[in-house]
């Protein structure tokens, strides 16, 4: 019987992508920071700067994020990227906030940050993403 593939001792293989899930579980601590959403229906507020803006090549992976609300009302709005496309919605109230964990990240497009999107009005709301940022070898 052949042994199981393990990426973090196969010499043969060497070792996993650097943007691996696996590689980012191991050895990449998350990043995270509470962010106050600023109580607008209309202006998308960024949450995560995009690598680009702090002049490297980088790839954001999205590894969950909270949403407290400290209101009865529901609110709520999309998070997406730079290119306006809906990674998630969110939608919390003081009694039920909004938790996303996941196993597998997701993606962001290369070059590209997050922004949160209101749906409804928001007031006293909080979004906390967990994220990392890499960068490859080759890139600059």
């Amino acid at each position: 019987m052949a042994r199981q593939y393990d990426p973090w001792t196969n010499a043969r293989f060497g070792y996993p992508r650097k943007d691996a899930p696996a590689f980012q579980r191991e050895w990449k601590g998350l990043s995270s920071s509470g962010i106050l959403i600023a109580a607008s229906t209309s202006v998308e507020q960024t949450i995560v700067k995009a690598p680009s803006s702090v002049g490297v090549s980088g790839t954001v992976y999205l590894w969950g994020l909270s949403f407290c609300v400290a209101h009865e009302d529901p609110q709520g709005g999309n998070i997406v990227d730079d290119n306006q496309n809906i990674i998630t919605s969110v939608l919390g109230t003081q009694d039920g906030p909004y938790f996303l964990h996941l196993d597998t990240p997701i993606q962001i497009t290369p070059n590209s940050g997050l922004k949160y999107d209101p749906l409804v009005s928001t007031q006293n709301a909080w979004v906390t993403p967990y994220y990392v940022v890499m960068r490859k070898n080759y890139e600059a």
